[in-house]
């Protein structure tokens, strides 16, 4: 571990040196830019407008799964609404840019509240809409120029005492891009990101962990709108606009410039917008064969490497990097050590986040006369006709191991589903700790202290197990959406980034898996180690009731000896365990009570002992 310490300031000097050389590149590229031809100018700031669009499409298409056709409908409002300021108000450009900025975003955000009930192809046809609406507009408003379109407006050059820099439009240009990719990048190397991708691939895991899952998704869609909007204004100054320019084709266009450079990959959207840009230029051959040749070309990548351009070089760069990974791994490592490392005891440390900013309230002790976890009258149906629970009453004690036992289809999913609030209670009341819970969302019942995990193993199969484990420690830190504009520049956020990694890597090392499988990618990564990665997501943030949708599916017996220590530390730890599992020998060997449904009702609840011996448990479950 100290070797460890010791290298990460050197890593981090490392990596500032890299950036600074690199900032260092990018100013020189810009400077000789701004003194290259017109020509050259146009083509290039024409790229790196359709980037930052690019960017702002994949923020939304890639992390949140959100695919949006609407994007050239609001980089035409950037376009035309910094142009009309400029030309009938008499704006300056800089003032322009703001409020354009600002009101494409709010444009974003009322889309975005759209994706609360569309999703997918639906969500996709209604942002084309929007297009289309736009283009329709900008077509037949006298204020837009019509078909016409307008003139671009002028872009100020440098004062005499700058003016040896070069061309201003081109810093500008160049400035807004270096923004958006700093910003895109700060996104990616927060903590919101790995939230971003669990709202995109199972927004149950997500909210279970705390998340805002709504809200956070319509934001996003407004900072991308935002962004879209910025690239309408540089792309305002590059030419005369008309409304040809922001047609349904446009918005297919910029789709095919994320996927064809790799779609959530940090540089694919910009490698994408070059080649769609500079394409018509660079083959200079007959329009129709042009076109036949560009899409031979999208064809191609979508059929054989959909990851894209970047995709494919970041796929081999993962192999590599497995291949050298395994071999230190036999070259360091020895038996003992492995075999210590899966014998290793689960323990609760409460310091593990040193603290964390929000701890979660301890369980009230086992001697407490409020239970931890009451329902009491539950019905619900999914139709309105069958009830699946019908007046189900479940009084969970603090400290505790409760087990909820019943045949297939008896409503125990049901059950979990409203107590957790992933369903919406129809009739009857949820406490937690005496405070009534059943009018809150899965999210606000996570900051109870209420967690879970389910019955697949529900997490972002492209990130590693320490990244997933990481996401239950989001209601534990404050202000991670907000600080992720710039995470990388905020102290506090690069401190909460390194307690929420030791606190991720020792809930993994604790449920027995080292250092090897907390770095490998979840979709490579055996089920019963999915199962543990999920069960150590749900008690990182050290939660007061943890609720375990059958977390032995797909364990060796071995690993089912394991998972019972760990409960058995977590209830020593004043932790209250609710457990669904059809093994019922784990469940009457570590339960201290036992609740059996049948047929959406209540049969018995009682000790190991008395439900075991029950005749009419024996009938309906035990089938004696």
């Amino acid at each position: 571990m100290s070797a460890e310490l010791l290298a990460q300031p050197k890593a981090a000097g490392a990596r500032r040196a890299l950036w600074l050389a690199t900032l260092a590149v990018y100013v020189l590229c810009t400077l000789e830019l701004a003194h290259g031809s017109s020509y050259h100018q146009g083509l290039l700031l024409v790229a790196a407008s359709f980037a930052i669009l690019a960017l702002s499409l994949d923020l939304v298409a890639g992390a949140t799964g959100l695919y949006s056709l609407g994007h050239a409908g609001l980089f035409a409002i950037g376009a035309y609404g910094t142009t009309i300021l400029q030309a009938d108000h008499g704006w300056s450009v800089f003032w322009a840019l703001p409020v354009v900025v600002v009101a494409v975003g709010l444009v974003g955000i009322v889309i975005g509240a759209l994706s609360l009930r569309v999703s997918g192809l639906y969500f996709a046809i209604t942002t084309l809409i929007f297009t289309i609406i736009v283009n329709v507009l900008l077509s037949n408003l006298s204020i837009t120029g019509g078909y016409q379109g307008l003139p671009s407006p002028t872009f100020p050059s440098f004062p005499h005492a700058l003016a040896h820099l070069g061309t201003a439009l081109v810093w500008a240009v160049s400035g807004c891009l270096l923004v958006t990719v700093t910003v895109i990048w700060s996104i990616r190397s927060s903590a919101l990101y790995p939230v971003l991708l669990a709202i995109r691939d199972s927004e149950p895991f997500a909210s279970s962990a705390g998340v805002r899952t709504a809200a956070t998704r319509v934001l996003v869609f407004g900072l991308s709108a935002a962004l879209a909007g910025l690239a309408g204004w540089t792309f305002s100054f590059l030419g005369f606009i008309t409304p040809g320019q922001f047609n349904s084709t446009a918005s297919i266009n910029i789709l095919v410039m994320v996927i064809l450079g790799g779609m959530n990959t940090r540089l694919g959207p910009i490698c994408g917008a070059v080649f769609v840009s500079l394409f018509p230029v660079v083959i200079s051959i007959n329009p129709l064969w042009q076109e036949i040749l560009f899409g031979a070309i999208f064809v191609f990548v979508i059929v054989f490497v959909p990851e894209g351009f970047v995709g494919v070089v970041a796929r081999a760069g993962r192999r590599i990097g497995r291949l050298l990974a395994d071999r230190r791994v036999d070259l360091q490592s020895s038996p003992e050590r492995a075999a210590a490392a899966q014998t290793r005891p689960f323990e609760i440390d409460r310091t593990l986040t040193d603290p964390p900013p929000s701890p979660v309230e301890m369980a009230p002790s086992a001697s407490s006369t409020v239970p931890a976890l009451e329902a009491r009258g539950i019905s619900f149906s999914y139709t309105g006709e069958v009830q699946v629970l019908h007046k189900v009453d479940l009084v969970v004690s603090p400290a505790t191991i409760h087990g909820l036992i019943g045949p297939n289809g008896s409503g125990k999913s049901t059950l979990v589903n409203l107590l957790s609030g992933q369903l919406s209670c129809q009739e009857g009341t949820i406490s937690v700790k005496g405070q009534r819970v059943e009018h809150l969302r899965a999210w606000q019942r996570a900051e109870l202290g209420l967690m879970r995990t389910f019955q697949t193993a529900v997490m972002v199969q492209e990130l590693t197990a320490q990244d997933n484990v990481s996401i239950g420690l989001f209601s534990q830190f404050r202000r991670i959406g907000s600080r992720s504009l710039a995470w990388p520049m905020i102290p506090s956020a690069r401190r909460d980034s390194r307690k929420m990694a030791v606190a991720s890597a020792e809930a993994l090392r604790h449920l027995g898996l080292d250092r090897s499988w907390a770095r490998a990618r979840v979709a490579d990564i055996p089920h019963g180690v999915q199962q543990l990665t999920q069960l150590a997501a749900a008690c990182v943030s050290h939660p007061s009731i943890l609720i375990l949708d059958e977390p032995l599916a797909g364990l060796s017996a071995g690993e089912v000896d394991e998972v019972a220590t760990i409960l058995r530390e977590l209830k020593a730890s004043g932790v209250t365990i609710i457990v669904v599992e059809h093994q019922t020998r784990f469940i009457f060997d570590v339960c201290d009570k036992v609740t059996v449904l049948a047929a959406g009702e209540l049969i018995k609840t009682g000790s190991a002992v008395e439900v075991r011996g029950d005749d009419r448990v024996r009938e309906v479950y035990l089938g004696q």
